[in-house]
């Protein structure tokens, strides 16, 4: 089955492609949360919820060739 890889934060994930469509659906329906830090007398931290651009989404989303997938997982995990 081809794989994906979705990229969430700072971290790479590799799914079968059709689970990691479904996460990118959930996740094309929420909603931004941030917070900021500003003087205590300003107000101190101020939280917000807005609407995501699309484009988010999309560019977290790539498709892992199956021969690169196989390749990449006889390597395994990376020495420090």
């Amino acid at each position: 089955m081809t794989k994906a890889v979705i990229e969430l934060g700072y971290r790479k994930y590799v799914l079968d492609t059709q689970k990691a469509v479904a996460i990118l659906e959930i996740l094309a329906e929420a909603e931004m949360y941030e917070t900021k830090w500003r003087k205590a007398e300003d107000g101190g931290l101020l939280h917000y919820v807005y609407p995501q651009e699309q484009e988010e989404c999309v560019r977290a989303f790539n498709v892992l060739p199956t021969a690169l997938y196989r390749m990449a997982k006889l390597a395994g995990k990376p020495a420090k």
